[in-house]
């Protein structure tokens, strides 16, 4: 720990290390671009692969792609094997979408982030990884913890960082908030220490919108976020959200959310697709999207809601990269950005 916190003092004053050119996406101000300069808002959605009738997406990612998704979020395990791995994050690019594989075994637990960390160093694990990394974001570990003070947070993924970044791994890592993903005041404020401490200066951070109380409660954090984001330029993902309900079942205003993040620009990704029935929230307020995993066999009409339906809905907002296989007619190219939009 006293280590950690010395290099991380240290980081301040350390040089920045640039991705090279052309080979990894890069976080550049509050956004994401490609390889070859497109600048990307994810729309998506979470699958749980690894636990799934469809471990790889041979056909699941075929049907998630008629959303027109531009991102998908790879459920893993630690037992999930480097073939497998692969495999899907071929499959993800394949269809147009850009992989961001995270590790749920520290779902909820603080002490096993290291777990996580050691899945993705494992020598066959990071060769993956790096195989895949013109397209790749890596989310070190899913909602770790539960209350985790600011100290130990930024010790904690500060180590991850250092042993991520050793094991040659060096696409853009992404951060989730503790409190089960739905912490987001300490994450934000914590993004710049922990983006000052990594040598590629690649951190994204996540929170995960299960918040719940009066319909404003669930607005508030919201609103936040989109001004924290914009004002302080902090590059931020929903990793899962905007969700139909909070973590009490009870309805929260999910397609508000949609049309505030679409303004604002800022990243989402829904939960989950629906090849892993979610047993949490039931009724039509329920976080499965699909039934079984096809595409149009909705769940319940949030899952037409958030893919379809809605005029800020993935299928209607997502735009791909022209530079990814199977980006569309309404592909996004390559641009000269000004300060303002970064």
């Amino acid at each position: 720990m006293k280590l950690i916190l010395s290099l991380l003092a240290l980081s301040v004053t350390c040089p920045v290390f640039a991705a090279p050119a052309n080979e990894t996406l890069n976080v550049r101000g509050r956004f994401i671009y490609t390889a070859a300069n497109e600048r990307v808002v994810l729309r998506g959605v979470n699958e749980m692969f690894s636990i799934s009738r469809d471990p790889t997406g041979d056909w699941s990612m075929k049907e998630i792609s008629k959303t027109g998704a531009n991102a998908v979020r790879i459920f893993t395990t630690p037992t999930y094997s480097a073939d497998m791995l692969d495999l899907v994050l071929s499959n993800a690019v394949r269809h147009g979408m850009i992989p961001i594989p995270e590790c749920h075994a520290a779902t909820g637990k603080w002490e096993r982030l290291g777990d996580c960390v050691s899945y993705w160093i494992r020598p066959e694990i990071a060769a993956v990884i790096q195989k895949h990394r013109r397209w790749t974001l890596l989310n070190i570990a899913n909602e770790a913890g539960d209350e985790v003070s600011r100290r130990d947070f930024v010790a904690g993924y500060s180590e991850a960082i250092l042993r991520i970044r050793e094991a040659g791994i060096d696409v853009p890592l992404i951060i989730d908030g503790s409190k089960w993903g739905q912490e987001y005041n300490m994450l934000l404020d914590s993004w710049a220490t922990l983006n000052a401490f990594d040598p590629r200066r690649s951190i994204i951070v996540s929170a995960h919108s299960y918040w719940a109380g009066s319909e404003e409660e669930r607005k508030a954090p919201y609103r936040t976020i989109i001004d924290r984001v914009k004002r302080d330029k902090i590059p931020f993902i929903l990793g899962e959200g905007p969700t139909p309900s909070g973590w009490d079942c009870k309805a929260s205003p999910y397609s508000w959310a949609m049309t505030e993040l679409d303004k604002a620009d800022i990243s989402w990704l829904a939960w989950s697709w629906g090849m892993v029935e979610n047993r949490d929230c039931q009724a039509d307020n329920r976080y499965d999207i699909t039934d079984g995993g096809k595409f149009g066999r909705w769940k319940a009409s949030a899952g037409a809601v958030l893919m379809v339906d809605h005029p800020a809905s993935v299928q209607k907002t997502a735009r791909r990269p022209c530079s990814i296989p199977n980006a569309g007619k309404n592909c996004i190219r390559p641009g000269r950005w000004s300060a303002a939009e970064k």
